[in-house]
């Protein structure tokens, strides 16, 4: 951490210079490295906060044995993490029938990590945003992970098409994510903060960590720090112990 960097107190928190607003439900964005060992006890509140079936859609994969392993270790944590109600959701883009079916059974609905232009074009094109509005206006928990995280924030970067940065499904206003913390240039970071309107939060979320938006709070979760670079602040979890990642 930079000297000028300030240390934010763990644990729930209103930040009075993030201006993250105006969500519905219970969120969380995490960073990457989900379904791992040290995700458990973030991911296993989510499903207290819940208290019902978990729906995982790996939808920022390729169609085919890429979605169905995806989804298929998310499926295999949350019944480790003893869920009783886990479905794998069919592929909305082959099978987009039954696959709304099944995410409407959801009360935690789970995006998996992967390419966020997939998954930006896959819940465009399904119909999967609408079930995830409907989910969050109810009450519901989402998670989504890496490109799971970016998409569901107002703006999101695309690494795919040159760090292109565009806008994402708007489900937490005025934020954008970059996953995998510790792992951005400088100067890409520069470039993106320019691409974004003024004000826009910008996180740094490291694997196995993340944000819980919940009850009008943002609260740091996960095994490292949040960053938050525009204002070179950093919202320490109370798992982090304080440690700030290189």
């Amino acid at each position: 951490m930079s000297p000028a960097s300030r240390r934010l107190s763990a644990g729930p928190t209103n930040l009075p210079r993030m201006a993250l607003a105006g969500w519905n439900g219970t969120i969380c964005l995490q960073g990457g490295g989900e379904f791992s060992a040290a995700c458990a006890p973030m991911d296993a509140d989510l499903l207290v906060r819940s208290g019902g079936p978990v729906v995982v859609t790996a939808l920022a994969g390729a169609p085919g044995a890429e979605y169905a392993a995806a989804t298929a270790n998310g499926v295999r944590h949350f019944r480790a993490l003893g869920a009783t109600e886990v479905v794998a959701s069919p592929d909305a883009r082959e099978h987009p029938r039954e696959a709304l079916a099944a995410l409407r059974t959801a009360r935690l609905l789970v995006l998996p990590g992967g390419s966020p232009s997939r998954l930006l074009d896959a819940l465009r094109a399904t119909g999967v945003k609408q079930v995830i509005d409907e989910l969050l206006a109810a009450d519901g928990v989402v998670l989504g992970a890496s490109a799971g995280a970016m998409v569901l924030c107002a703006w999101t970067v695309l690494p795919d098409r040159d760090l292109q940065v565009v806008e994402g499904m708007g489900v937490v206003p005025d934020a954008i994510v970059l996953p995998h913390w510790g792992a951005w240039p400088a100067d890409r970071l520069r470039s993106i903060e320019a691409a974004v309107p003024a004000g826009t939060t910008v996180l740094g979320l490291p694997e196995q960590s993340g944000v819980l938006l919940a009850d009008g709070q943002v609260t740091a979760v996960g095994v490292a720090p949040t960053a938050l670079p525009t204002t070179g602040e950093v919202l320490t979890s109370r798992a982090s112990g304080g440690q700030i990642p290189a």
